[in-house]
């Protein structure tokens, strides 16, 4: 059946911008860098999915008719993105074709379609029970740990985000085998989440999961199915959990604070961007020499150089030297907001622990350097 809807062009952008994230451009299946667009009683409901993450929105529109079909996401987006004018036709049906035209026909795009009946169904999940976050609070904590995941697909447990709880507080946490990040937030009724082992949310989903809440002022969190549910206003993602085990973090956590250092967050960052510089492009080291009342930042790049940099600090104990990457340093205090942050530095072989009286219930580990 042929489907004519006109669409306010900006709500139709929106929903389309967290679509095409979704769909998978570089898959073989051709179907999977699609948006399946359906279109029912004066609503235009638009799905993709990777087969790992799926997306689903709705657009309210004035209908004509009713129909499905399937558009290549990306050039779909990259039309409406484009388009000059505040309201937009979509005409078409899957043997003809879809048309995208402005209300006076001054312009128009005309898009091959593929069939919806070959597009992967999506999970049903209605009746999952359900948690609210504040959008502000969700994108706040996966910004914290994000950094901390696993780019390595290799392995698999540490490439997402460990979410659970710990009694009224949601917590998330994620590790690359070299750094930790963990932040707990309370969220009233969370323990209604089936999270007592933690669920695995997929690094990708968990990016999506952070762009949606920015703009949402209330988020629902659920889990059904081996899925991860986050519905909004206009829309819903489900992400599929990883299998695996993921490590005991708590196990990790040093309990000795060792040695106890105060330092201004920014003027720290500073100066280790200045200084790794010079030091070696792969990992980044940086040797701290660290005095009572100041450290000495060294970045070495063998016989290209080196540059040295001494800051003032709070330090009473013993002179000590130690080394870590300065990227993985720099990513916890690009997501802090204390001033002045706490170092507690163990040896070589226990990572340093890294808090702020402004970042509460976050901690960050970062194992040092063995050079």
């Amino acid at each position: 059946m042929k489907m004519k809807a006109v669409i306010e062009r900006e709500k139709l952008l929106k929903i389309l911008n967290r679509v095409q994230a979704v769909a998978d451009r570089k898959s073989s299946m051709a179907i999977l860098s699609t948006v399946l667009v359906e279109g029912r009683e004066n609503v235009l409901s638009l799905s993709a999915t990777d087969l790992e993450i799926g997306y689903r929105g709705e657009v309210p529109v004035e209908m004509e008719g009713e129909g499905a079909f399937c558009l290549p996401a990306r050039k779909f987006y990259e039309i409406v993105r484009n388009f000059p004018r505040e309201t937009l036709i979509l005409e078409g049906e899957v043997e003809g074709g879809v048309e995208i035209r402005d209300l006076d026909q001054d312009i128009t795009y005309r898009l091959s379609t593929f069939a919806p009946e070959d597009f992967p169904s999506l999970p049903d999940i209605s009746g999952e029970t359900v948690v609210e976050v504040p959008g502000e609070t969700l994108e706040e904590m996966l910004e914290k740990t994000l950094y901390a995941a696993a780019t390595d697909e290799a392995r698999y447990a540490l490439s997402g985000i460990l979410v659970t709880r710990e009694g009224e507080n949601l917590r998330l946490v994620a590790t690359d085998g070299h750094r930790l990040s963990l932040v707990d937030r309370e969220v009233p009724g969370v323990e209604v989440l089936p999270l007592e082992e933690g669920v695995i949310v997929p690094r990708k989903a968990a990016q999506e999961i952070k762009r949606i809440a920015s703009e949402e002022v209330v988020v629902r969190l659920g889990i059904q199915d081996h899925h991860f549910v986050v519905s909004s206003t206009e829309g819903i993602l489900l992400a599929r959990l990883i299998e695996g085990q993921f490590p005991d973090y708590r196990a990790v956590i040093p309990r000795d604070p060792g040695r106890r250092v105060l330092v201004h967050r920014e003027r720290l960052a500073e100066a280790l961007k200045r200084v790794s510089l010079l030091a070696s492009d792969k990992y980044r080291v940086v040797r701290f020499d660290f005095a009572p009342g100041e450290v000495v930042l060294t970045g070495s790049g063998g016989e290209l150089g080196e540059a040295r940099e001494r800051l003032p600090l709070s330090y009473e104990g013993d002179p000590f030297t130690i080394n870590f990457n300065a990227r993985y340093l720099l990513d916890v205090f690009n997501v802090m907001e204390s001033e002045e942050v706490e170092l507690d530095i163990g040896s070589e072989r226990t990572p340093c622990r890294i808090t702020g009286p402004e970042d509460p219930g976050f901690l960050a580990l970062v194992m040092p350097m063995a050079v």
